[in-house]
C-alpha cells in the first residue's frame, strides 16, 4: 500500500526490542513498554511474535514461511511448544520441549519466551480479526516483489530495507532509544503487512489448512 493510500482503520506494526516493543504507524515509530497499550490503541495490529503455540507438531505457518524465504529460511526459527513457555530457565525449557516434541528449543526461541508469554496472555480468538502474527522478512520480500534481499545484519541489507520503507511510507527510519535500526525497520515491514491485512489484500501462511493451538488461537503468518 503506497503512502497515498491509507486504510480507514489505524494500523500498527510491532517488533520486540530492548525497551519493550517498537511500534510503527503512519504517525511514526516509538517504543511502548507494554503490548497491551498497543492492542488497546490501534484497530489493526501486526506483531512479529508467535501467536498460537504448538503442542507436538511444528506449525505449518513456520514451514511455509521458511519455504517462501529460501535460501534464507533459517531466519524463521521453530516456535517453542506451549509446554515450555512456563519454564524457569533454558535447561528446563529444553527438557520440556524434548518431552513434548522430541527436540530442544533454540536459545533464540528461549530469549523471546517472555514476550511470547506477554502476547499469549492477552490474545484470544476474539482478537484474530484485528491482531495477527507477521514476519518482517516475509513482508520485506513481498514488498520487494519477491526479489531476495541481503541480510539485515549488513549495511547493504539495512540500506535496502530503509529504501523500501521510504518508498512505501515516505519516512526515513532511524534508531530509537532502546530500539535498534533493524528493529524499527522490522516494525515498518510489519506495518506494511498490517495495512494489507486491514485492506484484505494480504496472503496467509498456511493459505488453506487452518491450524489452531490448544487455546484455539490461529497459527498463521500474515504477509
Amino acid at each position: 500500500m503506497s503512502r497515498n493510500v491509507r486504510p480507514q482503520q489505524r494500523c500498527a506494526g510491532v517488533d520486540g526490542c530492548k525497551g519493550g516493543w517498537v511500534v510503527a504507524s503512519r504517525d511514526g515509530a516509538h517504543v511502548e513498554p507494554s503490548i497491551a497499550n498497543v492492542i488497546a490503541t490501534f484497530d489493526i495490529v501486526g506483531i512479529d511474535m508467535p501467536i498460537g503455540l504448538p503442542n507436538i507438531f511444528s506449525r505449518q505457518s513456520d514451514f511455509e514461511a521458511r519455504r517462501y524465504l529460501r535460501p534464507r529460511g533459517s531466519t524463521v526459527f521453530p516456535t517453542p511448544p506451549r509446554a515450555c513457555i512456563d519454564a524457569t530457565d533454558y535447561s528446563q525449557a529444553c527438557e520440556l520441549a524434548r518431552e513434548a516434541t522430541g527436540k530442544a528449543i533454540s536459545i533464540q526461541a528461549w530469549n523471546i519466551v517472555p514476550k511470547i508469554k506477554e502476547v499469549d496472555a492477552l490474545i484470544s480468538r476474539d482478537h484474530e480479526r484485528r491482531v495477527a502474527e507477521m514476519h518482517p522478512e516475509c513482508s520485506f520480500l513481498a514488498m520487494n516483489n519477491d526479489e531476495a534481499l541481503t541480510s539485515k545484519h549488513t549495511s547493504v541489507g539495512i540500506e535496502q530495507r530503509s529504501k523500501l520503507v521510504e518508498s512505501h511510507f515516505g519516512v526515513t527510519p532511524i534508531a530509537l532509544r532502546f530500539a535498534r535500526i533493524d528493529d524499527v525497520l522490522d516494525a515498518y515491514a510489519v506495518l506494511w503487512s498490517a495495512e494489507r491485512f486491514a485492506a484484505g489484500t494480504h496472503r496467509t501462511m498456511p493459505e488453506h489448512d487452518e491450524q489452531r493451538d490448544a487455546r484455539g488461537l490461529l497459527m498463521r503468518i500474515v504477509v
